[in-house]
């Protein structure tokens, strides 16, 4: 399985700032990412924030209404995410305008199973949050993980899963980005440890990479970080994970 993955756009038309978040640079880094870089992948991944929210400047309808028309013009498959900032328009509403087919949800290729996870709730009860979620309370709801362990429990493939949230802080020692009840998705997925070929996420914008039991977990950077096109193809083939970092995006390979 080989695929583009970008994470964390934030694309705005709000200029730079001290964060050095280059929101209205982000659509133009997307179209370059998959002109230049998505021979031969089969899907573009985002794994959340794709757009903000800033008082005075273009609503996030708008900024999804051009990202969904600049992705329009490729022929490839877009998955994406929920983030944190995504939160800040009604659920529902994002899914239609980027053309998701839920807040969660799966796909297959040949070999394998892709789960892509909404973190983005303060609260395990209230999945379609009313305003922007706060980002260092992230939630995966008691749905979602019962639908996540029957996916994995009934399918012969290997399994990727991808959320925005972190689901482990790896070797860092950041908890903020971590979802808070990321023990009962770590618990499934270690029961099912021989079928979880990798775990991906974003939201953490220096991203990193380990390997937890033996699955490897690679937490991607931020586009928006500085003016470079930070993204990634990845391959997972046999066991292997390699990542072909493009940008600030580090190149690197795990075993599992």
């Amino acid at each position: 399985m080989k695929f583009l993955m970008v994470t964390d756009l934030h694309y705005s038309d709000k200029p730079v700032g001290s964060n050095n978040r280059y929101h209205d640079m982000s659509l133009d880094k997307v179209k370059a990412a998959i002109e230049n870089y998505s021979d031969g992948c089969e899907f573009v991944v985002c794994l959340g924030d794709i757009v903000d929210s800033f008082e005075g400047y273009k609503s996030q309808t708008q900024g999804l209404t051009e990202m969904r028309g600049m992705l329009d013009g490729f022929d490839i498959p877009f998955y994406p995410t929920f983030g944190n900032h995504d939160t800040a328009l009604d659920k529902r509403e994002f899914m239609r305008l980027i053309g998701m087919k839920g807040r969660y949800y799966s796909f297959e290729t040949e070999d394998y199973l892709c789960l892509m996870l909404d973190s983005s709730m303060n609260s395990k009860d209230e999945p379609y949050p009313e305003k922007e979620i706060k980002w260092t309370k992230c939630f995966v709801d008691d749905e979602q993980l019962e639908w996540m362990r029957d996916k994995i429990a009934s399918t012969d493939k290997q399994v990727v899963v991808m959320t925005h949230a972190l689901i482990s802080q790896g070797d860092t020692d950041d908890e903020d980005h971590i979802i808070i009840n990321a023990d009962e998705i770590t618990d499934i997925l270690f029961e099912y440890e021989d079928k979880i070929a990798a775990v991906f996420c974003g939201h953490y914008h220096a991203g990193h990479s380990a390997k937890i039991g033996s699955i490897p977990y690679v937490v991607f950077k931020a586009l928006c970080m500085g003016t470079a096109v930070t993204c990634a193809v990845v391959e997972i083939d046999d066991g292997k994970v390699i990542i072909t970092g493009y940008g600030d995006e580090p190149s690197i390979e795990i075993n599992k």
